[in-house]
């Protein structure tokens, strides 16, 4: 029996990678129910699911370290969920430095990260070469060290934030030919429409 599409919701996301899903979980954090996920095949079947899936806090501007840092907070929480598991490793990580102009830089993002209690270090070329003994630390200076620095499957972060959103009653929507196939949606065009409200 072919499942009923609704009508019309207060929100309409249109797309099912990282950013769709991401959108869907946060309204739901804040209370929303009346919102569908729209996405043509399925989830992360754009070009969510080949992304590098780096994950840092790096940045050069307090909004940047912000923004990181609360993905991380958010990805460590979801992988403490038994129903969605997901690939996610801490690792650690740097960024290298050959020119004293790279050292004040790093020196510098490292001090207004730890004004937001965002904790990251400078270590010098001998403690690089300690850490990571495939470098060659030949004519380093040293390393701007993150020590949540780490790696995540894309596919999977993306699953387990729609699947926190349907547990909210909101509802994701895929098109794609196969076991989850629509009826209601062979042959035909859906559009969203914004209804303006004075």
């Amino acid at each position: 029996m072919a499942e009923t599409i609704k009508t019309q919701a207060r929100i309409v996301i249109i797309g099912g990678g990282i950013a769709g899903c991401s959108t869907l979980y946060h309204l739901t954090r804040e209370g929303w129910t009346d919102v569908v996920l729209v996405e043509r095949d399925e989830l992360t079947s754009g070009s969510t699911w080949h992304a590098a899936a780096q994950v840092t806090q790096f940045g050069a501007n307090q909004t940047m370290v912000g923004l990181k840092r609360h993905s991380i907070d958010l990805y460590r929480e979801l992988a403490a969920d038994p129903d969605n598991p997901i690939s996610y490793h801490i690792t650690g990580g740097m960024r290298l430095a050959h020119t004293p102009a790279q050292v004040d830089t790093y020196k510098h993002y490292i001090g207004m990260a730890a004004g937001m209690g965002v904790d990251m270090e400078f270590i010098d070329a001998a403690e690089v070469a300690k850490r990571h003994p495939l470098i060659n630390s030949d004519g380093l200076l040293g390393a701007w060290w993150d020590p949540l620095d780490g790696d995540i499957d894309p596919a999977g972060i993306t699953f387990a934030m729609g699947a926190q959103g349907t547990r909210s009653r909101c509802r994701c929507l895929s098109f794609q030919s196969g076991r989850r196939h629509y009826a209601q949606a062979q042959r035909r065009i859906y559009r969203a429409h914004a209804e303006r409200r004075h």
